[in-house]
């Protein structure tokens, strides 16, 4: 085991208990799978952009439509209130 592996645990932790507010947006990808800004992320399902309102954690994932995003998101924040 690494040494980063106790705080990621904590920090999983952490995203688990979380009970604020979390956003969830679709970002848009050009026909090349770059964003407006640039960032290349390639071609494939819908990409979308999530994080909590502390700033804690945002991430990017995959998802075949919003609702799947959603589900994801669930798995990191579950007590979380989703922002529609």
């Amino acid at each position: 085991m690494y040494a980063g592996a106790g705080l990621y645990s904590e920090a999983r932790r952490s995203l688990r208990e979380y009970a604020g507010n979390v956003s969830i947006r679709k970002v848009r990808l050009n026909q090349g799978g770059y964003t407006d800004d640039g960032i290349y992320f390639g071609v494939g399902k819908p990409l979308y952009y999530f994080q909590d309102e502390d700033g804690f954690y945002k991430d990017y994932l995959r998802a075949s439509d919003r609702a799947d995003a959603i589900e994801q998101v669930r798995d990191f924040y579950p007590t979380a209130k989703i922002r529609k």
